[in-house]
């Protein structure tokens, strides 16, 4: 099945169209890499979800997981320019390792050798397989290393820009105030800078920095218990129970374990209340989202994602206090003044907003949260689909014995395929088109966040197999015109 001469002579053939595809394809996925900024990012999508129309046409899911960099090369590289580029290569390919050779006659004289049919077209199946092995290798190599030069993804830390710019203030090292936010929050001067660094006021980081400081304390408790810091997150009393965990997290607050401690019982105490009413303050922040929506004439859905609008705007911010009114006139003491409730209910939505744009920091923050596992996924993935798309071509092309006949379906039905795929994201109307199309078994969606992949991954591979070993079985039973 094969021929190492054959192959060498392939090899030869073909390196200069492979090494162009695979150049290309590198420098684009090193390219989205290297630009990839989390609030740059989070600006465009927060544009696209304004823009009316536009946004009712793009699935939501694709929206928010382009905000992280393995979702923005899912919905980039690996869902448009990386497939269409290994599409290319793969038809090409294809074509010329049987049937262009059949129709040029090259193919009578490699037959005329003592090579037998099987070991000659087995051969070139195994450079197509390999070629596209190859270049997904350089691929995963060159990103790999872009993500560790340009966000220092793999090993080392990349500090956010509230860090660099404390640390400059305060004349120490990136790593020690990353290590110690207590550096910022302790120095107003370097809150100042922090904010003006990460472009928001300083209300909203500070919040930003008590929460990140909350996190902190949370993932060292966790480590001293020995847990996931989800558990802890999900249940704060396990630090409660456990000294070393308290000490741990009391630490990186600068805080000692009894005052941690306290801190922790009013936590707890206030999430129990806040989860007792949690329905009803969500009633009370919807109806000011509905006030503020009608006041900046946009959809309240649409403002939810970006509450900032409501803050930058006085009188969207004075509807909403008024009509959340989280604090009823009744709570004032009688003879209150309106104006004096109004000013407090205002307050208290703008904590909300805050607590919402501080959020967000830290969502940013979590942008690169690059998992090599799910990166190696995301490559395997779209070998797989190039393995199973060359099979189709390398069919059709030990099919006919006219490179013309082959392109016609050994390209078409592979470039039907990306064309489908590419309408069923469009809108709902056009869902239905991913069923008629291979490209949806590869979902980069699916691996970025955690969904189903592995049976469709198997559904390539052994498609691919059969499409191989048919291509191999036709040509080795079928006429030549030798």
């Amino acid at each position: 099945m094969f021929s190492k001469t054959i192959f060498k002579q392939t090899l030869r053939s073909n390196w200069k169209l492979w090494a162009i595809f695979t150049a290309i394809m590198a420098a684009m996925s090193a390219l989205v890499i290297a630009v990839f900024d989390p609030k740059m990012i989070q600006g465009m999508m927060d544009m696209i979800k304004s823009m009316p129309g536009v946004a009712d046409m793009i699935d939501e899911s694709m929206l928010s997981g382009a905000t992280s960099l393995l979702g923005m090369l899912g919905q980039s590289f690996y869902g448009m320019q990386g497939i269409l580029l290994g599409l290319i290569f793969v038809i090409m390919t294809a074509n010329t390792l049987v049937a262009s050779q059949v129709d040029r006659g090259s193919m009578a004289y490699l037959l005329s050798t003592p090579i037998k049919r099987t070991r000659v077209v087995g051969t070139q199946a195994l450079y197509l397989i390999s070629s596209i092995l190859s270049m997904f290798l350089v691929v995963t190599i060159v990103g790999l290393s872009t993500v560790q030069l340009a966000h220092h993804g793999l090993w080392g830390t990349e500090y956010t820009a509230d860090v660099k710019a404390a640390a400059a203030l305060l004349e120490v090292d990136e790593e020690t105030v990353d290590e110690d936010l207590t550096l910022i929050r302790d120095n107003p001067q370097a809150i100042t800078a922090g904010a003006e660094a990460r472009g928001v006021d300083q209300d909203v980081y500070t919040i930003y920095l008590n929460q990140k400081l909350a996190n902190n304390a949370y993932q060292a408790a966790a480590d001293a218990l020995g847990v996931d810091v989800a558990a802890v997150t999900a249940d704060p009393t396990l630090i409660r129970n456990s000294p070393e965990a308290l000490s741990a997290a009391g630490a990186v607050l600068g805080l000692d374990s009894t005052t941690y401690a306290t801190q922790l019982d009013q936590l707890i105490a206030q999430s129990a209340l806040s989860a007792d009413h949690a329905q009803e303050m969500q009633g009370k922040v919807v109806a000011g989202l509905t006030a503020a929506a009608e006041v900046l004439d946009i959809e309240p859905g649409d403002l939810a994602q970006d509450m900032g609008k409501i803050k930058a705007n006085p009188a969207a911010l004075g509807a909403a206090a008024d009509a959340a009114a989280l604090i009823p006139a009744e709570s004032f003491p009688e003879g209150t003044p309106p104006a004096a409730v109004h000013q407090a209910n205002e307050a208290a939505f703008l904590s909300i907003i805050n607590a919402q744009l501080a959020n967000d920091e830290i969502s940013l923050d979590n942008g690169l949260d690059f998992s090599v596992k799910d990166y190696l996924l995301l490559n395997l993935g779209a070998f797989l689909l190039m393995f199973a798309i060359g099979g189709i071509s390398f069919l059709f092309s030990c099919v006919f014995n006219l490179s013309k006949n082959s392109l016609a379906l050994g390209a078409g039905i592979p470039v039907a395929f990306f064309i489908f795929q590419i309408m069923s994201q469009v809108g709902s109307s056009l869902e239905s088109f991913k069923y008629l199309s291979l490209n949806t078994l590869f979902d980069p969606n699916a691996i970025t966040s955690h969904g189903t992949f592995v049976p469709q991954f198997a559904i390539l591979a052994v498609l691919g197999i059969t499409l191989y070993a048919t291509g191999i079985k036709v040509f080795k039973e079928k006429d030549l015109p030798l």
